[in-house]
């Protein structure tokens, strides 16, 4: 274990061979499940951290652990997909992440593997199963076992951690942008791309919101750097994922002086320098409309 969490923040260089880097794992129940590398903290052992039962709503939620002195929320994968909760002391392990700035712990039975996966190795299943983002294989005992990508943007929005978007774009969108150029988006979740969508419809903005990096890529070709006013990029989506489309933009004479605006729920310190060495200009966790405001107008105006 102390081995895997050595390597966590070296995990993140996936993107310059086009991979991406995936902690599978076992639910209590033993189904194989995966979460992007570059969201993980820490792999902490259950029984060494100080857990207090929290009243809550929903059995999603077992509590609150003390994580390297910091209360983090602990998330039950099992009761989120309408399986029954363990006890606690079925779940070995806590992956300890971080999601839109906000820290949570994810009760696990064991890990399996860190495996890597080229984008057309994950197929996308949102539109059949809203809390998946991703199946693919992975071998397990030298089977190979389907494994799930959880949707995190649906799990949080499930335990009201992702707000009122309709409130927030009413409070933050103070006045519309008045600019003829185009803003592109790339955007996989479709609970993330129709708050995008409200965003720019609110700011009376002329966009084009795509599902994958790679018809991002094709559409800049197409349109041209001059009627392009701002690049706004998630960072884990299919085809072509928000580094490559970063890298495409900021390593190219053509295209470099597009603002690129990165839109993610990855928001560790990791991913953020990594967008930053390859020259984005803002990175903004997703549902902060507040901060997408005010980074989009410094390009926009």
């Amino acid at each position: 274990m102390s081995g895997i969490n050595g390597s966590v923040e070296q995990m993140t260089q996936g993107h310059l061979r086009n991979v991406q880097q995936l902690a599978v794992f076992f639910t209590g129940y033993e189904n194989v499940y995966a979460i992007n590398i570059a969201k993980v903290k820490a792999f902490i052992i259950t029984e060494e951290v100080t857990i207090n039962d929290t009243p809550t709503d929903t059995d999603i939620i077992a509590g609150i652990a003390t994580i390297r002195g910091e209360p983090v929320t602990l998330i039950n994968l099992d009761a989120w997909l309408g399986l029954k909760p363990l006890e606690l002391k079925d779940y070995q392990l806590i992956i300890y992440c971080e999601f839109n700035n906000k820290k949570v712990g994810f009760l696990i039975k064991d890990m399996i593997n860190i495996v890597e996966k080229t984008t057309e190795e994950l197929r996308h299943s949102e539109e059949t199963n809203s809390k998946i983002t991703y199946t693919t294989y992975v071998k397990v005992d030298d089977k190979d076992e389907l494994c799930t990508v959880f949707n995190a943007e649906q799990l949080l929005k499930d335990i009201g951690w992702g707000g009122d978007e309709d409130e927030a774009i009413n409070k933050y969108v103070e006045a519309p942008f008045s600019t003829e150029k185009v803003v592109l988006a790339a955007e996989d979740s479709g609970v993330a791309r129709e708050v995008l969508k409200k965003f720019f419809q609110k700011a009376k903005i002329n966009y084009e919101i795509y599902k994958d990096g790679q018809s991002l890529i094709q559409r800049v070709e197409e349109v041209g750097p001059d009627k392009i006013g701002l690049i706004i990029t998630d960072i884990e989506m299919p085809e072509a994922d928000g580094y490559q489309v970063a890298t495409f933009i900021k390593s190219s004479s053509v295209y470099e002086r597009i603002p690129v605006l990165v839109n993610s729920s990855m928001t560790t310190d990791a991913v953020r320098h990594k967008m930053h060495e390859i020259g984005v200009e803002g990175f903004v966790g997703k549902t902060d409309i507040d901060a997408l405001y005010s980074e989009t107008r410094k390009y926009l105006s």
